[in-house]
């Protein structure tokens, strides 16, 4: 019986399967091409994406932004560190991702200006406690690689603090005067009679690093001193030695190898040992940089012209040659001995040893030869006995407790002034009010200082106010004037 089918219809049938069958194929391999493109490509920008991450962690390093805007060491990048100034405290911003409390919200132009230019999402200026006069180098693609690192951070939500500064320091509008008068926006420039070493020095020390905002004065106007660079300065109650090539006053009496290793380590046997924030900056900064790096930092240092200070000899030449049964120095008051020398009994020589020799592995630092007791001044010392030393194990090197809450201002300046004349500068002297005050939070100069400006602003706004006052009434007073002569010649 007949199907009605044409004896070609099954070749003509497998053909068109065979066809589309071929297609499929040629479809699916296509697809399957795509999706390793697309895989390649997503892995690619994952791996750029990665690099960027890693360039910003290694620049938010060297910038040291977690050693200023890290509170809490289990909160990084949550803020709320207290930076101290002669006009009082001003706390850090939140910069972890929180969109509410920290730069979630802010875009890529907003956040380079407030890098480099020191102004907020808001538009109001920032203190100059955040080192923008020398961000304000950094180039675009380094502010932005920062910025894709504390992106990839987890969010923390804590609000800032309020600054506790006094009138009319707490006044924002008036930091764009001291804009006008210490911020120059600009770019690093490459030096090409210099090394390749030195400008990545240079970068570092000067931009990046932002090492002038603690190791060079300050001018009248409160911005960095030009004319003393890294001749030292402070960072709140801590001195900043200065970092010149001067051979009394600064490092020109260190080589090379002992200047890489205080960087790297925070220890350099026989010459200084950092303290305060120095010590916390090679803990979260300069440990992590590489050593082509802090080497390119030594190169750059050693070109630095020398600035004299206050220094007789050399901070780290003091050697402890007074031995326990001396006569005591004048910095001891005789009353005062026997406590002090109990005190370091029971509180330092566990760790420092009787003779002020540390420990044979240098984990604890010897008081001999030691920059902070052979100082001009006795604040980095008293700084140490009240807040510690935060040394991070880094390189052993351990860290020192704190005793501001064991002792009193008179058992701190009896120990101060202990330590400096056996292992010192025994021309060093502090008194129980001089630690009361930087217990507080200032020095009597800092205090000095704020007056000081106070007053000036005070006056400033008050001769302002006159000056106004008197073209005001001028203003007033001249169309008046008109007025009256001309009636007068008018009148018969």
């Amino acid at each position: 019986m007949g199907t009605g089918l044409s004896p070609r219809c099954p070749m003509l049938c497998g053909g068109l399967l065979c066809s589309s069958s071929a297609l499929l194929q040629a479809f699916a391999a296509t697809v399957l091409r795509l999706i390793a493109a697309s895989l390649a490509l997503l892995a690619l920008c994952g791996e750029l994406s990665a690099n960027e991450i890693l360039r910003g962690e290694y620049l938010a390093r060297a910038a040291d932004c977690v050693g200023c805007h890290t509170s809490n060491p289990s909160r990084l990048f949550a803020g709320g560190y207290r930076v101290p100034t002669p006009f009082g405290d001003v706390y850090s911003t939140n910069i972890t991702p929180d969109h509410d409390t920290g730069i979630g919200r802010y875009s890529e132009d907003e956040f380079v200006r407030a890098v480099r230019e020191g102004v907020r999402r808001d538009g109001t200026n920032l203190y100059p406690a955040m080192p923008y006069d020398s961000f304000a180098r950094m180039s675009r693609e380094e502010v932005l690689a920062i910025r894709t690192y504390l992106l990839a951070q987890t969010p923390i939500i804590q609000p800032r603090p309020r600054n506790t500064l006094p009138f009319p320091f707490n006044q924002r509008w008036a930091l764009g005067l001291w804009k006008l008068a210490n911020y120059r926006p600009g770019s690093f420039t490459l030096d090409r009679s210099r090394s390749e070493a030195w400008n990545r020095g240079a970068y570092l020390v000067d931009v990046l690093g932002h090492c002038g905002a603690c190791h060079t004065p300050r001018n009248v106007t409160f911005g960095e001193d030009d004319d003393h660079k890294l001749a030292g300065g402070a960072a709140g109650i801590w001195q900043a030695f200065n970092i010149t090539g001067d051979k009394t006053a600064g490092i020109g009496g260190w080589s090379d190898d002992e200047l890489f290793r205080f960087l790297k380590t925070g220890a350099a046997a026989g010459k200084a040992y950092a303290s305060g924030p120095m010590a916390e900056t090679v803990m979260n900064s300069l440990q992590h940089l590489s050593d082509d790096d802090i080497r390119a930092i030594v190169a750059y240092l050693r070109d630095v012209p020398p600035r004299s200070g206050a220094e007789q000899q050399p901070r780290f030449s003091w050697s402890g040659t007074i031995t326990a049964s001396a006569a005591e120095p004048s910095n001891v008051a005789q009353a005062s001995t026997n406590m002090a020398g109990h005190l370091y009994g029971s509180l330092c020589s566990g760790c420092h040893g009787f003779d002020g020799s540390g420990s044979p592995d240098s984990s604890y630092v010897t008081l001999t030869h030691n920059s902070t007791l052979g100082a001009a001044t006795p604040e980095n010392v008293v700084m140490a006995i009240l807040t510690g030393v935060k040394a991070g194990d880094v390189a052993g090197r351990k860290s020192m407790a704190a005793f501001a809450d064991w002792l009193d201002d008179g058992q701190v300046a009896s120990l101060a002034n202990y330590v400096t004349a056996r292992f010192g500068n025994p021309e060093l002297s502090v008194t129980a009010a001089d630690v009361h005050q930087m217990r507080a939070g200032s020095t009597t100069e800092q205090t000095i200082i704020l007056l000081a400006a106070q007053a000036l602003v005070i006056i400033g706004a008050g001769l302002s106010l006159g000056l106004l006052l008197l073209i005001a009434v001028r203003l007033r007073l001249v169309p008046r004037l008109s007025y009256f002569t001309s009636a007068h010649r008018d009148t018969p």
